[in-house]
């Protein structure tokens, strides 16, 4: 081996040995030089998240996390929490801050697509999804048992399909009712009863629209007290999440014409505590608690 051939390899060597020093990093923020590692910049979202939850509280730090677990997938593109993350981050963006439809509609539809991208990572999903696209939705596999993909992915459907009326998501039901059962059946507790809060509004919303919707009430042998089972049951689960007793009143008290009962629910989210669980939540629900009351008396 010659001089320059001696040169080459110690400069080869010398690059191999750097590699495995340093890990591959990403730039998170605006200072050039601040390099992270995957599991750094996750604890950073992490962090920011939890502010955005539970102690801030505020639009900018929401966008400040979505922003870093969008980095997150730059290096790892089927990162399934930061796929999670961001799928109930643009949610809560839409619930919380937005208040024009059509950026409300582009927020839910951007978490229905985490969400979907999430459980994706289940490789008979994916196998299925590859194959049937949105059907695949409607008959899960039986491996598919990721809470929170099912959950976020099935929120954000539900709030796009609202943005169409109850009639025009009866396509979509198949899919929501699938979801949200698999969720009762994982975790039912999940999100202070999310899936039996879920439920109690579809079963809700499709009660008030017969006969228009008499062919799905049929089919899944759907009646008013199933949905009001589902409110208490959510109710039973998180006495102080108060996003139940909102959608208790909006889709089964108002449907029902029971004046009273609705004003009790409503009065009752607006006049409870935030409390240290679902801070973040049970402020939005009474922000549209009292707008609910104020447009329905």
């Amino acid at each position: 081996m010659n001089k320059i051939e001696r040169i080459f390899c110690l400069f080869i060597l010398t690059l191999t040995l750097f590699a495995g020093i340093f890990p591959v990093t990403a730039q998170e923020g605006n200072n050039p030089s601040e390099d992270v590692t995957l599991e750094t910049l996750i604890e950073k979202g992490d962090r920011v998240a939890r502010e955005a939850r539970f102690d801030t509280r505020s639009e900018p730090k929401l966008r400040q996390a979505i922003r870093i677990y969008q980095k997150v997938l730059k290096l790892d593109d089927d990162n399934k929490h930061a796929l999670n993350i961001l799928s109930l981050g643009y949610f809560t963006l839409a619930e919380a801050y937005l208040t024009k439809k059509g950026e409300k509609k582009t927020a839910y539809r951007t978490g229905y697509e985490y969400g979907v991208e999430s459980l994706q990572t289940n490789k008979d999903f994916a196998a299925l999804y590859d194959k049937e696209g949105f059907k695949a939705l409607k008959e899960l596999p039986d491996s598919v048992d990721d809470v929170e993909a099912l959950f976020w992915a099935g929120a954000n459907l539900g709030r796009l399909d609202e943005t169409k009326g109850v009639l025009g998501t009866l396509n979509d039901l198949p899919a929501l009712i699938a979801l949200n059962r698999r969720v009762m059946e994982v975790d039912e507790s999940y999100l202070g009863g999310g899936a039996h809060r879920a439920l109690g509004s579809i079963i809700a919303e499709l009660m008030s629209r017969l006969p228009w919707t008499f062919v799905q009430v049929s089919n899944n042998d759907f009646t008013w007290d199933k949905a009001k089972r589902h409110f208490e049951k959510a109710i039973e689960l998180a006495p102080g999440c108060l996003e139940s007793y909102f959608s208790y009143a909006k889709y089964y008290a108002l449907n029902r014409g029971k004046d009273k009962f609705a004003r009790e629910l409503l009065n009752k989210v607006i006049n409870g505590r935030p409390g240290e669980k679902y801070p973040l939540i049970n402020a939005i629900a009474k922000k549209k608690a009292k707008k609910l009351l104020e447009e329905s008396f």
